[in-house]
C-alpha cells in the first residue's frame, strides 16, 4: 500500500511537471486568489478609512458646539442665526453616524458592501436621508452591480472547480485510452484502492492550494489574529465546498468514460452549477418577486414626505400624541418660532412612521426572495458557499438588514430625544446636547451560517456519493459483458 501510495504521488507529480496546460493553470488559480486578495484588502482599506473620516468629521463639528456652550454662546458669531439651544440645531450640531465596521474576513468575502451603503447619518430632522444613505435595495440596481469586486470567495466558488476540473478529467481515463488498465490492475493489490488513490490526488492537492490561499488571507487581512474562529469556519466550509466538487467529478469519473467523454461531462457539471443554475432560479425568483430599484423606493418615499410636509398638521396631533402618552398639547400657546419647530417634529415623527414601515416591507421581501432561492440550494452549491461564507463575514444582506433596523433605531432614539426636549420649553442644555449623540460602538455583523446551508450541501454530496457507486457498477458490469476494460 505505502509504495503504490508513492509511487502515485511521484506519477501525479511526473503528470503535471510535465504539462503544460496544468502547470499553467495552477499559476493562473494562485494568482487569480493572491489578486482577489490584494483587492479585497484594498476595498476594505477604504472602507475603514472613510468611517474614520466620519468620525472625525463629527468629532469637528461636535467639538465646535461644546466650544460654544463653554463660552457662553449659542453659536458662531458670524451666523446668528445658528441657536444650538434650540433642539433643531442641537439635531444638525450633535453630529452622529451609525457605522458599520468591517470584519476582517470582508477583505476575503466582500459580498454586498461594494453596493450598500456601511453607514448612515443619525437624524431626527433631515427628512429621508437616514433611510436613502443606507441605500436598502441597492442589490437590484443594474448600473451599481456594474462596479462589482473580484474577491476570494468568487475564486474559490467558481475558478476553483475549473482547476480541479484540469487534473482530474483523464484520471483513469487516460490510461483505459492507452490500454494500460489491464496492466495497472494486475501490478496493483487493490484496483479500488488504486482508484482511490488517483481520483483522491488532485482534490487534495486542490485543497492544498485552497488552504494556502485561506492563510495568505487570513494573515494579509489579520483575520487569524482577529477572529481565529470566524477564520477556521471560513476555511472548513471552503475545503468542505471543494471536497463536495471532488466527489461530483469522482462520480463521473466512476462511469469509466473516455478522457474526452469525462471532461466534457465535468464542464457541463461546472456550467450547471456555477452558471446555468443560479442564473434560471435569479430568473425565476426575480419574475416572481421582483427586486425594487432604490430609485423607485426614494420616490414613494419623497412622495410621502411632501404629502406629509403639505398636509394639515392636526391630523398628524391625534396619532403623535396618542404614540405619546407622557406628552400633551401645550396649554398656553406657546412663541411662533416655537410653535413652528413642534410642528416640524410632528411631521417628521409621522414621516418616520412612513419611513419604518417601507423598511419593513423591503426586509420582508428580501427574505421571501432569500428564502425562494434558498430552496433551491441543494442544486445550487456555488450560491450556497458564496453566501455562507458572506454572512460569515458580515458583508451579506442578513447583515445589512440588522445594520439598517439599527439606524433607524438610533434616528429613532435621536427624534424621540428631541421631542422631549422640545415639548419642555427650554433651551437645549449642555448635557442634553451631549446625550445626542451618545451611541454604543461602531459593529461588525458576521455570523455562523444558517443550519441548512450545510445540510444543502450534504444532500449534494451524499447524491454524488451515491451516483458514484451506482456509475462504478454499471461499469463494472458492462466490462464483465463486453470483456473491455
Amino acid at each position: 500500500m505505502i509504495s503504490t501510495f508513492l509511487a502515485l504521488i511521484q506519477f501525479e507529480y511526473q503528470r503535471i511537471s510535465r504539462s503544460t496546460m496544468r502547470f499553467v493553470a495552477i499559476c493562473v488559480f494562485l494568482f487569480c486568489g493572491f489578486y482577489a486578495i490584494t483587492s479585497g484588502a484594498h476595498h476594505v482599506e477604504i472602507w475603514k478609512q472613510s468611517l474614520v473620516e466620519l468620525e472625525s468629521r463629527d468629532l469637528e463639528q461636535r467639538t465646535e458646539a461644546l466650544g460654544w456652550f463653554a463660552n457662553g454662546a449659542v453659536g458662531p458669531e458670524d451666523r446668528d442665526w445658528i441657536n444650538i439651544t434650540q433642539p433643531r440645531w442641537a439635531d444638525r450640531y450633535a453630529a452622529a453616524h451609525v457605522a458599520m465596521v468591517p470584519e476582517p474576513l470582508a477583505a476575503l468575502a466582500i459580498g454586498l458592501s461594494d453596493i450598500r451603503s456601511s453607514w448612515a447619518v443619525v437624524s431626527a430632522t433631515r427628512g429621508a436621508q437616514p433611510f436613502r444613505t443606507s441605500d436598502p435595495s441597492t442589490l437590484g440596481n443594474a448600473e451599481k452591480l456594474l462596479a462589482g469586486n473580484f474577491d476570494l470567495v468568487f475564486v474559490l466558488a467558481y475558478l476553483m472547480p475549473l482547476l480541479l476540473l484540469v487534473l482530474m478529467f483523464d484520471v483513469g481515463s487516460l490510461e483505459r485510452d492507452l490500454g494500460m488498465m489491464r496492466m495497472v490492475r494486475t501490478q496493483t493489490l487493490s484496483p479500488r484502492f488504486w482508484w482511490l488513490l488517483r481520483v483522491s490526488m488532485p482534490v487534495f492537492m486542490v485543497a492544498a492550494l485552497v488552504l494556502i490561499l485561506c492563510l495568505i488571507g487570513g494573515v494579509r487581512t489579520g483575520a487569524i489574529e482577529a477572529t481565529f474562529d470566524q477564520w477556521l469556519s471560513y476555511c472548513g466550509i471552503s475545503l468542505g465546498y471543494t471536497f463536495l466538487w471532488g466527489l461530483l467529478f469522482a462520480a463521473v469519473l466512476s462511469a469509466g468514460t473516455g478522457s474526452s467523454t469525462a471532461a466534457l461531462w465535468m464542464v457541463g457539471l461546472w456550467i450547471g452549477f456555477c452558471v446555468i443554475v443560479p442564473a434560471a432560479v435569479r430568473q425565476v425568483v426575480s419574475s416572481q418577486m421582483p427586486t425594487l430599484y432604490a430609485s423607485e423606493t426614494t420616490s414613494v418615499l419623497r412622495a410621502e414626505r411632501y404629502e406629509i410636509l403639505l398636509g394639515n398638521i392636526e391630523n398628524y396631533k391625534g396619532p403623535f400624541y396618542a404614540a405619546r402618552p407622557q406628552l400633551s398639547p401645550p396649554v398656553k400657546t406657546p412663541a411662533r418660532a416655537i410653535v413652528s419647530d413642534m410642528d416640524r417634529l410632528v411631521r417628521q415623527a409621522a414621516f418616520m412612521s412612513e419611513v419604518e414601515g417601507v423598511s419593513q416591507n423591503l426586509s420582508e421581501s428580501e427574505v421571501s426572495r432569500e428564502a425562494a432561492v434558498a430552496r433551491f440550494g441543494w442544486i445550487n452549491p456555488a450560491y450556497v458557499y458564496q453566501r455562507a461564507l458572506c454572512v460569515l463575514s458580515g458583508t451579506e444582506s442578513v447583515s445589512y438588514r440588522q445594520h439598517r433596523q439599527v439606524i433607524l433605531d438610533s434616528v429613532k432614539e435621536r427624534q424621540e430625544a428631541l421631542i422631549q426636549a422640545q415639548w419642555k420649553m427650554k433651551p437645549v442644555d449642555k448635557e442634553t446636547f451631549e446625550s445626542l449623540f451618545s451611541h454604543g460602538p461602531w459593529m461588525g455583523y458576521g455570523q455562523a451560517p444558517e443550519k441548512g446551508t450545510y445540510s444543502q450541501l450534504l444532500v449534494l454530496a451524499a447524491a454524488a456519493f451515491v451516483a458514484t457507486g451506482a456509475f462504478s457498477r454499471i461499469r463494472k458490469s458492462r466490462e464483465r459483458k463486453t470483456g473491455v476494460v
